[in-house]
Formats: C-alpha cells, sequence, structure tokens
C-alpha cells in the first residue's frame, strides 16, 4: 500500500505542476490578447496545446494507477480508492491528505478549463470581427439574420433580432 501511495503522490505532484504552467499560459495568453499581440498568440497556442497534450496523457495515467490498486475491490476515481485506503486505521493520515490534494487539484483544473473556454470563445469572436463589422454596414438586404428587420414568426429567443 505504501509504495501506491507514493506512485499517486508523484502522479499528483505532476498532474498540479501541469495544471499550472496550462493556467500560466493561459494567463500570457489572454494578456497578449488584451494587449494586441497577435503576431505571438501562435506561439502561446502552439504553448497551449504541448500543455493540453500532456494533461491529456497525465489523465490517461491514472486508470494505470487505478489498476495497481491492492485490494480486489475495483475502483474508479482515484477518490474512491482513497475512501477505502482512509478506512485502514495504518494508511488514514495520508490518504485523507491526498484525498484533499486531490480536490484541491480537481478545482485548480476546473478553473484551467473555464478560463481555457472563455479564451476560446474570445478569440473565435475576435477572429470574425472583420466580418462582424462589414455585415453592420451592408445594406439590410445583406445583413445576417441577427439584425433582419422583417416581420417573423416569434420563435422564442431572438433578442439581437428585435434591438435592431
Amino acid at each position: 500500500m505504501d509504495a501506491w501511495l507514493k506512485q499517486l503522490k508523484l502522479y499528483l505532484d505532476q498532474l498540479e505542476a501541469t495544471a499550472g504552467e496550462l493556467q500560466a499560459t493561459i494567463d500570457t495568453t489572454r494578456k497578449l490578447t488584451r494587449d494586441g499581440a497577435f503576431a505571438t498568440l501562435t506561439e502561446a497556442n502552439a504553448s497551449l496545446q504541448a500543455g493540453l497534450t500532456a494533461m491529456e496523457q497525465l489523465l490517461e495515467q491514472r486508470r494505470g494507477l487505478l489498476d495497481k490498486f491492492p485490494p480486489p475491490e475495483q475502483c474508479y476515481s482515484l477518490r474512491d480508492a482513497l475512501r477505502i485506503v482512509a478506512g485502514q486505521s495504518a494508511h488514514r493520515a495520508v490518504a485523507q491528505a491526498l484525498q484533499s490534494r486531490c480536490e484541491r487539484i480537481e478545482r485548480q483544473i476546473d478553473g484551467v478549463r473555464e478560463d481555457s473556454l472563455s479564451l476560446f470563445v474570445c478569440h473565435y469572436h475576435l477572429a470574425d470581427t472583420a466580418t462582424h463589422f462589414l455585415q453592420l454596414l451592408f445594406p439590410d438586404r445583406l445583413r445576417s439574420e441577427t439584425y433582419d428587420r422583417e416581420t417573423r414568426i416569434d420563435q422564442g429567443g431572438g433578442l439581437l433580432d428585435k434591438s435592431a
């Protein structure tokens, strides 16, 4: 059991470091975007892709850790495995500490996921900004449906349609 707990601790060290690097890359990319340094975004995006690949590989290693878990019970998550270990008096403190660390890393990864998603949405809209501005300048008949002033059957939503 001690060997498995040591492997888990090393795994969590790697996972935490990778999540920290991803967050730093996202923060850098966000700053470059805010500052308008679009020429350097290609490098930042490549770094972000490398970090995401590393994170995916680490998450795949989790299954290997669960397969090496000593008790004969099947565990589907590290939390389940740590709950079983916490039930044993010899490893209770270590298991509880690792369990709280797992939860902290989970929150960190959730933050990275939210920040990367918002960055993607921001870049998606920035990439199409010129098209949106040109569509605003076109005559009514060439505008997109969002700015269509014709009367249509109300199907819900349409906040932007009614704002034109």
